[in-house]
């Protein structure tokens, strides 16, 4: 895959961080990650850098399971070194402005709609996530659908109720919402802590479902709100669940969570 203007751009200033470090021939993705963090521990920045690209970009080459590990810890891990190094926080920013490029190409739009994300994130600057949404709002309305999910957070927080209106589609999303459920009910069964991974589940639940119909309400879609909150309720016939839904559709519209 060609890598983005962004990116070579980038390469084309590798000396503003780059390090002596190369990859072994056989190289580990967890133990290049963990000696990232080592090296900043000894303030070998460079070279702590160096692994946390080479993390970033290779090592769903090696193991699609880090996909969670790569978009979470190994991004804050990332984030941090650029606290105390300046070129690890440039070259962090360079990774979304390059995925941005792919998503307003409609290249992997949802796969990096979802890196962008996690990146803005952990910059704390999620008004850039919501930035690209506006913008593909404006020129991709296909691709605009495919990631409305994974923007709704941002979109919420900064009161783009209207905005959000147009790419609610209220049974897809609570089907969605309802498997969602099920399933980390069913993996709560087997959990080390039951009782807290179902709490999970629920709180999810009444959460994304609460979204959803308070949406539904902002944007003058009252009766397809009653609808989604009788259709959940039966789903878990809850006191507190339900309180939360008669909030939803006063139009009260929740906090998303997790945060």
């Amino acid at each position: 895959m060609k890598r983005p203007l962004a990116a070579l751009l980038l390469g084309a200033a590798a000396p503003l961080w780059a390090a002596d470090w190369t990859p072994p021939p056989q190289p580990d993705p967890l133990t290049i990650l963990n000696q990232a963090r080592a090296d900043a521990a000894a303030r070998h920045y460079p070279d702590a850098l160096a692994k946390q690209v080479w993390f970033h970009e290779h090592a769903l080459d090696y193991a699609q399971g880090l996909y969670g590990l790569r978009l979470g810890s190994a991004l804050r891990q990332w984030q941090a070194l650029g606290q105390v190094y300046p070129p690890a926080l440039q070259k962090l920013e360079a990774e979304r402005d390059a995925a941005a490029d792919h998503v307003r190409r409609g290249d992997g739009a949802r796969g990096y709609f979802n890196e962008v994300l996690a990146i803005d994130r952990v910059l704390g600057q999620e008004a850039a996530t919501r930035e690209l949404f506006v913008w593909l709002d404006a020129n991709r309305n296909e691709t605009a659908a495919q990631v409305y999910e994974l923007a709704q957070p941002a979109l919420v927080r900064a009161g783009d109720y209207a905005l959000c209106g147009k790419y609610l589609q209220p049974q897809k999303a609570l089907q969605a919402i309802v498997d969602q459920y099920r399933l980390l009910t069913q993996r709560a069964a087997t959990a080390d802590h039951p009782d807290t991974a179902q709490a999970f589940a629920q709180k999810t639940l009444a959460n994304k479902t609460g979204l959803l119909v308070a949406l539904l309400v902002q944007n003058h879609r009252k009766e397809e709100a009653d609808a989604i909150a009788g259709q959940a309720i039966k789903e878990w016939d809850d006191a507190g669940f339900r309180a939360q839904l008669l909030d939803a559709l006063r139009g009260e519209v929740p906090e998303p969570w997790p945060l």
